[in-house]
């Protein structure tokens, strides 16, 4: 899209005090310094770009509620995101951050916090100070421990580490009493850690994809209050005599050529409605594109995103 094009939403935005504002699939490479103005935006989409340098214009939204950076090629996050004290959802997919700036960790009012594929090695040791936070995914990244102050997180409730390297998890780790749905596949674990065993509301765990060779008679009774529990994908063929009548525990392979099978259709938790897409405005069009994509956060086990993938052209 044309760049004079974005300054003309922008002023329209800016003049009309909109409160959602659609920047996505725009090909920018570098934020307007004008988006400043944008006070009054509590929805902001800019997905689906070209945005690499740290977008400074950002932390003069101080209204803003939602943010949506996924699919950019952003390396670092702007010195003052902190300052974005209404922030609920982050959603930073698919950018190559590598390192998650400390600063983050002041987003104190975060319910939703996406970071698939950002290339991370490590978290905040302070992420547990998002004492808000309900959904967190860091899927596909390089991740193999979990700061100490996680455990804050008490009102964490949908949680993906899938697709990094743990081994283990803290003993502390069963803190976590609001959590109830916990993807561990394509990881390292041996066997299901013993502190997964011990949340008192968890309801569907995936442990597909990792090494794990049995599971004990007292792991699956303590498991037992599960709507779902996948072990596919490991070192267990079938079910044992004695799990027969626990049509819960999905055991054995996904589908031929790797195709998911249709047991995979619910992640055992029932489906969040997706946010009212009616309140779009980008100054022209009528879709604001957001959650065309969102993954069906709830309705996919292997690939939760929390994307926003807008379907739109980008004209």
């Amino acid at each position: 899209m044309d760049m004079l094009e974005v300054e003309n939403i922008i002023k329209k935005a800016v003049g009309s005090g909109q409160e959602v504002i659609n920047l996505s699939h725009r090909n920018i490479g570098v934020l307007s310094s004008n988006v400043k103005n944008l006070t009054n935006v509590k929805r902001l989409l800019l997905n689906d770009n070209q945005i690499m340098m740290p977008p400074s214009e950002l932390t003069y939204l101080l209204r803003l509620e939602e943010l949506v950076l996924n699919n950019n090629r952003l390396t670092l996050l702007p010195s003052g995101i902190g300052n974005l004290s209404n922030l609920t959802y982050l959603n930073l997919c698919h950018n190559p951050l590598s390192v998650l700036s400390e600063e983050i960790c002041k987003l104190v009012q975060l319910q939703q916090l996406w970071l698939v594929d950002c290339q991370l090695s490590s978290l905040p040791e302070n992420i547990g100070q998002l004492t808000n936070l309900q959904k967190l995914s860091v899927r596909e990244n390089y991740l193999a421990h979990l700061p100490e102050s996680f455990v804050h997180l008490r009102r964490l409730i949908w949680l993906c580490l899938s697709e990094n390297t743990f081994q283990e998890l803290p003993e502390n780790f069963r803190k976590l009493e609001n959590l109830a749905h916990l993807d561990l596949s394509h990881n390292q674990f041996h066997e299901v850690p013993k502190c997964v065993t011990e949340l008192p509301e968890l309801a569907c765990l995936l442990l597909k994809a990792n090494f794990v060779k049995e599971v004990g008679d007292e792991a699956i009774l303590e498991l037992s209050k599960l709507t779902k529990l996948d072990i596919r994908d490991n070192d267990i063929d079938e079910k044992p005599v004695h799990w027969k009548g626990l049509d819960y525990i999905l055991v054995g392979k996904t589908g031929l050529n790797g195709v998911i099978s249709t047991d995979d259709v619910t992640s055992g938790m029932e489906d969040l409605k997706s946010r009212d897409a009616s309140d779009g405005e980008d100054g022209d069009d009528d879709n604001d594109g957001e959650d065309d994509d969102e993954e069906e956060e709830e309705e996919y086990d292997d690939n939760e995103d929390g994307e926003v993938d807008n379907k739109e052209s980008s004209s």
